[in-house]
């Protein structure tokens, strides 16, 4: 169970509990679960390294156009 609670990130005092009160039979249905799969992330269009190391990266032409204007000020 440790092992288990490492590899998914979860508590291990709280994947106890979990288990723990599961065979309580408290009467509910089985939980069911599903995988939900996510679209891509769209990827920024431009990426501009300045001079001083900052790197500003936009999705587009006019979000591009919006951040040097406001860099600009």
């Amino acid at each position: 169970m440790e092992q288990f609670a490492r590899q998914e990130g979860i508590n291990r005092t709280t994947l106890a509990k979990w288990v723990y009160l599961q065979g309580r039979g408290r009467g509910r249905a089985a939980v069911q679960f599903a995988e939900v799969k996510l679209p891509a992330v769209s990827r920024w269009a431009f990426e501009l390294t300045l001079p001083n190391g900052w790197v500003v990266r936009a999705a587009d032409a006019t979000a591009l156009a919006a951040l040097l204007n406001v860099a600009g000020r």
